[in-house]
């Protein structure tokens, strides 16, 4: 920083073979990386790797959504603006809920469940094995894989904080924030309408974490007890 004034100071050289030494450590990177996956590739990620194979070249990932185009009142109206395009999307993705649920005022609802059992550090660990180690994380930028390889040391404090969540009925503010990250739908013929794209929601990995154990133990509820008809396929194991 202090030799910046100075164009002939060999710092300026030293920075450039600098730089140049990092690209190329990235590219090596990159490449040890992919090959790494192929060699390592279950079933399940061989077609993975097949559809990155047979996808066109793109912009390098660049997180860029191209003009969106809208109608309303006054007709079609182009959104150019990144806050225009975020307004949008969350219209698009979020709509409102229904102001009116047509539930009977009388209606007898079916004796509830009794409640389930405290989360146990082996439902924990065994969700936590089934993440993908490096998958994209959410606003606290924590990957799945450190709590993967941090587990034995922290289990019995994080059991603590998920038996608390549900005995003391409070979940941490921040654990209900997430990052959305929208994608394009495949083989769309257009990507100028909003409708053209999904979102994802990357959650905090704590969070994501007894999410996951949560919708295990409701999915085994639901099956054991029959309470979804026998045409619902959905979301169901």
């Amino acid at each position: 920083m202090r030799f910046r004034a100075l164009p002939n100071h060999p710092s300026h050289q030293r920075l450039k073979e600098a730089r140049n030494q990092y690209a190329e450590e990235i590219v090596k990177a990159k490449r040890q990386h992919w090959e790494d996956f192929l060699e390592e590739a279950g079933p399940d990620e061989l077609w993975v790797a097949n559809r990155y194979l047979k996808q066109p070249a793109g912009d390098g990932g660049r997180p860029r959504i191209p003009t969106l185009r809208t109608t309303g009142p006054n007709g079609e109206r182009e959104l150019n603006t990144n806050d225009e395009k975020a307004k949008i999307f969350a219209k698009t993705f979020f709509p409102p809920a229904p102001a009116d649920v047509n539930i009977p005022y009388n209606y007898e609802y079916p004796e509830p469940l009794p409640n389930p059992n405290p989360i146990t550090k082996r439902q924990v660990e065994n969700q936590l094995k089934r993440l993908s180690p490096y998958k994209a994380a959410g606003p606290d930028e924590t990957p799945n894989i450190v709590l993967q390889q941090s587990f034995e040391l922290i289990a019995d404090h994080l059991i603590r904080i998920y038996q608390a969540v549900f005995k003391l009925h409070v979940c941490p503010s921040k654990w209900k924030e997430f990052t959305t990250v929208v994608l394009r739908k495949p083989d769309k013929p257009s990507y100028e309408k909003a409708k053209a794209y999904r979102p994802i929601a990357l959650l905090r990995t704590m969070a994501k974490l007894l999410t996951v154990v949560v919708t295990e133990d409701l999915s085994r509820l639901v099956e054991q007890h029959q309470l979804l008809p026998s045409t619902h396929f959905g979301g169901r194991p």
